[in-house]
């Protein structure tokens, strides 16, 4: 009975102080000091997130509490958290090489490898010495990814009736399968700047179809892309700053229908066409706390056409980490004085170690749109409504990474015809593509 009541007594204290502990307030830096000492002994990572940040929002601010709080944001693995208080603290101290390689690996942990590679150039020898950070190498990566995509357009036209109930004349062109290869390699050109060059070569099957008094004509033709894209990421101070170019050229031999009015009746064609597109684009992005603040633009000329495009963008982590992350955009097309609107969103998890999977949906007419700072190229001649998109990451090791993706499009297809006016008719057909794109990183 004696040591039950000891032991209620104990409790009671125990409750009391820790009570006394929380209510506490912070009054001066010793406090804050010796507070924040003891829970950094104790291991206590959670608590001292908390008190340190709080301490830090009442003013005080200086090398130590920084670094236990960025030391119990490290071994909660909310390293992007992390990353604003060893910033902070080198600010009190820019020697200390503590700070430093914590800086460094919540960099890396974070995903950040563009200021890892930057942090490296200012750091002490001995420093370098113990964490053998990599080397700029002439060839850091190499990277290679293929797929297919699939239309359902072509058994939509076999319903189609191309020349109305005139008879006198339809035409159109479908897109049946495409094929898609690129390869490219990525080049650390100094611990601030790197490069990235590809090649993409795109094969779409299609087939130009006429409809002239009830006579059929369809003829399949292939069209072939050469794709040649290059882009810098340069690390400043602050921001992040990427340029980039990507050049296309377009081939293709298709039939056409022209009227002959001395015999008056159409004759039927094979014209060679090669067009030259291309795009010019320039990112600039800064991470501030767990968000990262993007603006890109571009200009391109596309299927004969000027178009110039402005975007904001925002990527956010809200476990200070990259398990859980998203992104959000809004771009401004204006194509020959026509403007629109495009709205992306994106959200990522980590599903199991070594997997992360990725959902997103971009709304909006995609025709002659660029994305991922003009990797990616939409200089397709219908219409896309909209995109959705499932991926999977998986890094298998430091130096083999696989990814899977699968984008869902929603589009619009349009066929001509004459009236009993003569006059031509534009007629839009709603159509759905499916393509899916395996892709291989080898990281040297």
């Amino acid at each position: 009975m004696y040591f039950i009541k000891r032991h209620l007594l104990f409790t009671c204290l125990l409750l009391v102080c820790v009570l006394q502990y929380k209510a506490q307030p912070i009054a001066n830096s010793a406090v804050a000091e010796q507070t924040s000492l003891q829970l950094y002994y104790s291991g206590s990572w959670q608590k001292l997130e908390k008190f340190g940040e709080k301490a830090i929002s009442k003013g005080f601010d200086y090398f130590h509490i920084r670094m236990r709080t960025g030391i119990a944001c490290f071994e909660q693995k909310k390293h992007i958290k992390a990353i604003k208080h060893f910033e902070k603290a080198i600010y009190f101290n820019s020697s200390d090489t503590l700070a430093l390689e914590y800086l460094y690996y919540s960099y890396v942990f974070a995903g950040r490898g563009n200021e890892a590679r930057a942090l490296i150039a200012s750091l002490p020898g001995s420093l370098k010495n113990r964490i053998k950070p990599p080397k700029n190498k002439a060839i850091e990566s190499i990277y290679a990814e293929g797929g297919i995509g699939l239309s359902n357009l072509n058994n939509i036209y076999k319903t189609i009736d191309l020349d109305g109930q005139f008879n006198i004349y339809g035409e159109t062109n479908i897109n049946k399968t495409m094929r898609y290869l690129h390869i490219g390699t990525s080049h650390e050109l100094g611990r601030k700047l790197s490069l990235y060059q590809g090649y993409s070569n795109i094969g779409i099957e299609c087939v130009r179809g006429f409809k002239i008094g009830n006579n059929d004509t369809f003829d399949t033709y292939n069209l072939t892309q050469h794709d040649y894209y290059i882009s810098a990421i340069g690390q400043l101070k602050h921001f992040t700053i990427s340029p980039a170019f990507h050049f296309i050229n377009v081939n293709f031999e298709r039939l056409s229908a022209e009227f002959n009015y001395s015999t008056l009746k159409f004759d039927f064609v094979q014209r060679d066409t090669s067009i030259i597109n291309y795009v010019a684009a320039l990112s600039i992005s800064r991470s501030i706390g767990i968000f990262t603040c993007g603006l890109n633009s571009s200009y391109a000329h596309l299927n004969s056409y000027n178009q110039l495009q402005l975007g904001l963008s925002l990527a956010y982590f809200p476990l200070a980490n990259t398990n859980v992350y998203g992104s959000s955009m809004v771009v401004y097309l204006n194509e020959n004085n026509t403007s629109r609107i495009i709205l992306g969103q994106k959200i990522g998890t980590k599903v199991i170690s070594r997997l992360w999977a990725e959902g997103g949906i971009t709304y909006g007419n995609l025709q002659n749109y660029n994305e991922n700072n003009a990797f990616i190229v939409f200089n397709t001649g219908d219409k896309i409504l909209y995109k959705y998109e499932i991926a999977l990451l998986s890094p298998l090791s430091k130096h083999l990474t696989l990814s899977l993706r699968y984008n869902f499009f929603g589009r619009e297809n349009t066929y001509y015809r004459k009236n009993n006016l003569d006059k031509v008719e534009s007629v839009y057909v709603n159509y759905k593509t499916q393509a899916i794109v395996g892709g291989l990183k080898w990281t040297l």
